[in-house]
C-alpha cells in the first residue's frame, strides 16, 4: 500500500474511533417525553395520510 493509501484508510479509521470515544462519551439519552407527548405521537401515527383505517 502506498503512503497515500495509508493516510488515506488512517484518516477513516481515525475518524471512527474518534467519533466513536465522543459517542460513548457525550452520548444522547432517551428522550423523555410526557404523556401528552405520546399521545399525539400515537395520534398522528393512525391519522396519517399513508394509513388508511379501512
Amino acid at each position: 500500500m502506498t503512503l497515500i493509501g495509508w493516510v488515506f484508510w488512517g484518516t477513516i479509521a481515525t475518524f471512527l474511533v474518534v467519533g466513536f470515544l465522543f459517542q460513548k462519551v457525550f452520548g444522547t439519552k432517551a428522550p423523555n417525553r410526557t404523556k401528552h407527548e405520546l399521545a399525539q405521537e400515537e395520534v398522528k401515527s393512525h391519522t396519517s395520510q399513508y394509513v388508511h383505517n379501512d
